[in-house]
C-alpha cells in the first residue's frame, strides 16, 4: 500500500472540507438579537466570492441577495463597490470597473450603444440599477469616478472624478443625461436637506450654491491663506465632515489642522464649528488637541504618535448634540459632543476591542444608532493567521480565486446615549458600505 499517497489524499480531503465549511459558514448570520429594530435593508459590497460584488439583505441579516455578478478569476475580473441607495430605495448607484472588461457594446441607461468595452485599463466608472439588481447602465464612460451619491429628491448623483492629475467634483442628472463640474477640487460636498444647494469646501472655505453650480457663496473666510497654496496635497488646513440639522438652520463641519509631514488623515488640531446656513453666526463649539490626548500610539522605533481624525458626523435627533467616529491615536469609537457644554462623550469607550469603526446612521425615531464595525475577534492570531491562510491556498490553487482581506466586520445597534449595545449580524469577509449604505422601509 501506498502510505505516502494515502497520507496526500486525506491532508488533500481535509483542505477541502475545511474550505467547504468556509463556504457554507461565510453567509451564515452568526448572532442575531432579538431587539425590536425598524423594518430596513441594507446594501453593500463584498469580495467573498473571489471579488467584489453588491449584496442586499434586511437589517437583521435576512434575505441576502447578490445584485452584481463578474467573473471571480485572476485572469478576468470586474469590481463593483460603494454602493449607494436613493432616497426612496428604488435606484442604488455604484462604482465598476466593468467596461474594460469584454468587448462587448455598452449601452446607457436609454438602451444607446454609448461605446465598446475592451481589456482591462483601470476604467472605473459610476453604474446606476434598481435595487433589485436589474437594469443595470454606466452614468459614465471610461473615467475613473468614485464615492457616487443621490441628491435628497433622487434627481441628482454626485460623484468625485480625475481629469488631467486633478480630482473634480460632478454631479449629473440621469433623467436629462446632463453633467457638469462643481468644484475643480475634491473635498466635501453635501446638499441641504430640501435638495435645492450644494455645500462644498471651495478654496479651502465653506461655500454654497445652486445644484446646476450657480450662484455661488462663499460662507466662511479664514482660510484665506491657504488659497495660494495650488496643489491641495500641501495644504495644511481642511474643512470636513458636513452635517445640517434637522431643523435645516444650520450645519456643522469640522476643521482639521495637520502637521509639517502632513499625511492623509493625521492631524495635531481639529475643531468642531456651528454656523447658519447663510453663513452667520460662525461658532466654534468644541477644539481637541491631539498633544491633550492620553495613551499615545507608540511605533515600532518607539516614537510617540498623536493625532485626531474626525471620520463621520451627524446631529443627534433633538439637534442639541453631534455624535461623530474619530480616530484618537489609533484609538478608535463613536463620540457625542454636546452642543451646549462642549463637552465630548465617548460612547463605545470598553464596549469591543475595535480594530475598526467604519459608518453608522440613526433609526427613523433618532434614538439608536446602527453602524458597522470591525470587531479583533478573542483569537484572533488563529483565524488571522492560520484559517486565513489555509483558505486563500484553496481559493488560489483550486479555484483561482483572490480571498478578501481578512476581518470580523458586524452591523451593530445601540442607544444614542452608548447603552443596549449589541450585535445585530456579521457581514461577509471583505464588506465594504458606501455613502447612504441603509435604507428605512
Amino acid at each position: 500500500m501506498n502510505y505516502l499517497g494515502s497520507n496526500k489524499l486525506r491532508i488533500l480531503i481535509g483542505l477541502i472540507a475545511i474550505f467547504l465549511l468556509f463556504q457554507a459558514y461565510k453567509f451564515i448570520k452568526i448572532r442575531i438579537t432579538n431587539i425590536d429594530l425598524p423594518k430596513g435593508r441594507i446594501v453593500f459590497s463584498s469580495g467573498v466570492d473571489g471579488n467584489k460584488e453588491i449584496y442586499i439583505m434586511d437589517i437583521n441579516g435576512a434575505n441576502l441577495k447578490q445584485l452584481t455578478r463578474n467573473s471571480a478569476t485572476r485572469t478576468n475580473t470586474a469590481t463593483d463597490y460603494q454602493p449607494s441607495f436613493s432616497p426612496n430605495g428604488e435606484k442604488i448607484v455604484f462604482v465598476s470597473d466593468r467596461q474594460g472588461e469584454n468587448k462587448e457594446p455598452i449601452y446607457d441607461y436609454q438602451n444607446r450603444i454609448v461605446g465598446v468595452g475592451s481589456s482591462k485599463t483601470g476604467a472605473l466608472d459610476i453604474y446606476i440599477m434598481n435595487s433589485d439588481g436589474s437594469d443595470q447602465a454606466p452614468l459614465t464612460y471610461h473615467g475613473l469616478s468614485l464615492n457616487p451619491f443621490f441628491s435628497p429628491d433622487g434627481r441628482y448623483v454626485v460623484f468625485e472624478t480625475k481629469n488631467n492629475m486633478r480630482r473634480q467634483k460632478m454631479i449629473v442628472d440621469y433623467a436629462r443625461n446632463d453633467q457638469r463640474m462643481l468644484n475643480r477640487e475634491s473635498g466635501q460636498c453635501s446638499f441641504s436637506p430640501d435638495g435645492k444647494k450644494i455645500y462644498d469646501t471651495f478654496q479651502c472655505d465653506l461655500s454654497a450654491m445652486d445644484v446646476n453650480g450657480a450662484n455661488r457663496v462663499r460662507l466662511t473666510k479664514f482660510l484665506s491663506i491657504e488659497e495660494s497654496i495650488k496643489d491641495p496635497r500641501k495644504r495644511k488646513v481642511f474643512i470636513q465632515n458636513i452635517a445640517f440639522s434637522h431643523d435645516a438652520k444650520k450645519l456643522v463641519f469640522v476643521l482639521s489642522e495637520a502637521k509639517e509631514d502632513f499625511m492623509d488623515g493625521l492631524y495635531d488640531l481639529v475643531k468642531f464649528y456651528n454656523i447658519n446656513i447663510d453663513g452667520s453666526n460662525l461658532e466654534e463649539i468644541c477644539r481637541i488637541d491631539c498633544l491633550n490626548l492620553n495613551w499615545p500610539y507608540i511605533s515600532k522605533d518607539n516614537e510617540k504618535i498623536r493625532f485626531c481624525n474626525i471620520k463621520q458626523i451627524l446631529y443627534s435627533a433633538d439637534d442639541k448634540a453631534i455624535i461623530f467616529i474619530a480616530d484618537f491615536n489609533y484609538f478608535k469609537g463613536i463620540y457625542s459632543l454636546d452642543l451646549i457644554s462642549g463637552s465630548v462623550e465617548d460612547l463605545t469607550y470598553k464596549k469591543q476591542n475595535w480594530r475598526d469603526i467604519i459608518d453608522f446612521v440613526f433609526t427613523p425615531d433618532g434614538k439608536k444608532m446602527i453602524f458597522i464595525a470591525d470587531i479583533y475577534p478573542k483569537y484572533y492570531s488563529f483565524h488571522a493567521v492560520i484559517l486565513y491562510n489555509i483558505r486563500s491556498c484553496i481559493n488560489y490553487y483550486l479555484f483561482r480565486k483572490s480571498t478578501p482581506p481578512y476581518d470580523n466586520k458586524y452591523l451593530c445597534v445601540m442607544d444614542i446615549d452608548g447603552k443596549n449595545y449589541r450585535r445585530i449580524v456579521k457581514l461577509p469577509d471583505g464588506t465594504e458600505a458606501g455613502h447612504d449604505f441603509i435604507h428605512w422601509e
